[in-house]
């Protein structure tokens, strides 16, 4: 299957509630670690690691967003990535950092934008997206 083809097959998937649905995940994701930012910040620990309870079940509903993804290669690496961020979560429960808690929150801010800008780079109207949906039947909205 062509890059291309696969795209389209991602419009398809990840339709505009699905997006939203995300979009909404990645901001109440970075929101729940600035939270815990300010909390380890101001030594408030118990508060600190309630938004970073909240921010792990967040990236575990996120993480499941993005299994429908055509490419496997990119879903286990978003796997290993979410991994990697749960255990820095774990860790900085333990005695939440402000440092480590900004370098998630950065991480999670960088993966968003380019979400985003994949998504730009996916919708713009082409003539070869216009071929593609009549080849492959997809309907337009």
């Amino acid at each position: 299957m062509s890059h291309f083809a696969r795209y389209i097959k991602s419009l398809a998937i990840f339709s505009d509630e699905k997006q939203r649905e995300i979009h909404w995940l990645f901001d109440s994701l970075i929101n729940s670690l600035v939270i815990a930012e300010r909390n380890a910040q101001a030594q408030r620990h118990t508060a600190a690691a309630a938004s970073m309870r909240h921010a792990k079940n967040l990236m575990r509903f996120l993480n499941r967003g993005f299994q429908d993804l055509p490419d496997q290669q990119l879903v286990s690496h978003l796997d290993d990535f979410f991994n990697m961020l749960e255990r820095s979560i774990d860790h900085s429960m333990q005695l939440p950092m402000v440092e480590d808690l900004q370098e998630i929150r950065l991480l999670v801010c960088a993966l968003h934008k380019g979400w985003e800008l994949s998504l730009i780079h996916i919708s713009e109207p082409t003539r070869q997206a216009e071929i593609s949906y009549a080849v492959f039947g997809l309907e337009k909205k």
